[in-house]
């Protein structure tokens, strides 16, 4: 898979969370998907989806024109616009938050090292950096780890499910996209979505392997302003049953949020080529 769709899926995973049926309020949800850094990182998406365009575009045999680009762009900022993926992700996460985890988690978030800890997770998501720079200082920066802080970002990898997480949602917005794309055009697909999601997942292993590398790469480059300590202590929280919640809820708030705008941007892409719009 080409590296900048990997560091793209690395741009819009988010720390999230866990499935349960005691439901919150919209404004306690809403509360801590801004404390935690989620709110600032979906409203970054629309910017890391447009961003990487240009490297669809680089490596493309058939480039579109200035106009379709340009028509590709807006319709990129409008499928993942901020108030779109924030909808999804509240409604969702207000109707499984565990309510018994919400004191916990807004201690955490709430704390001197909670909120640096989003500060640096909002900072990484917003970075719209070259993707082949930012995984060489990943990989650069985690080169230099002592061994007892590399283990420390393995754990997190384990706890955070990331991998899963990225795999799972590059397989379910491709399936989105392609779905909405085929509701608009006349003709029947090249391709059936049985036959693409099994093709999909006859990637899964080289997908989990790509994203794994880049996990790594984008945790060291992401903590890297993080004692070992304060990393330590991070990675506790992500190992409790609050911190575990909200992560595996807000992976699945992602998803959801991520699907809905794929399926959405398959649909208006064919509006965006010259042909549609003489």
């Amino acid at each position: 898979m080409k590296k900048w769709m990997l560091w793209f899926c690395w741009g819009v995973w988010l720390l999230g969370a866990g499935a349960a049926h005691a439901q919150v309020d919209r404004a306690t949800a809403e509360g801590l998907m801004k404390k935690s850094g989620m709110w600032e990182q979906l409203g970054s998406i629309a910017l890391q989806a447009d961003a990487s365009l240009a490297g669809v575009i680089g490596q493309s045999g058939d480039k579109p024109s200035e106009a379709e680009v340009a028509r590709i762009s807006r319709v990129i900022r409008e499928a993942y616009s901020a108030d779109r993926l924030r909808s999804v992700s509240v409604a969702l996460i207000a109707k499984k938050l565990q309510a018994r985890h919400v004191p916990e988690l807004q201690r955490w978030f709430d704390s001197t090292l909670g909120q640096q800890v989003s500060k640096l997770e909002e900072q990484a998501s917003a970075d719209t950096q070259d993707p082949q720079v930012q995984m060489q200082q990943g990989m650069a920066l985690l080169e230099k780890q002592p061994p007892a802080r590399r283990q420390l970002l393995q754990e997190l990898l384990v706890e955070t499910q990331v991998v899963e997480a990225m795999t799972q949602i590059t397989i379910n917005t491709s399936l989105a996209a392609y779905s909405g794309a085929a509701s608009v055009i006349p003709q029947a697909p090249a391709m059936s979505a049985r036959e693409l999601k099994a093709a999909l997942e006859a990637q899964r292993p080289q997908l989990a392997q790509g994203f794994t590398a880049l996990a790594l790469a984008g945790f060291a480059k992401t903590y890297d302003a993080l004692s070992t300590d304060h990393l330590q202590r991070y990675v506790a929280f992500m190992k409790s049953a609050a911190g575990h919640h909200y992560n595996v809820l807000g992976i699945e708030a992602l998803d959801a949020a991520l699907i809905e705008a794929a399926a959405e941007l398959g649909r208006k892409l064919p509006s965006t080529r010259d042909q549609a719009n003489t």
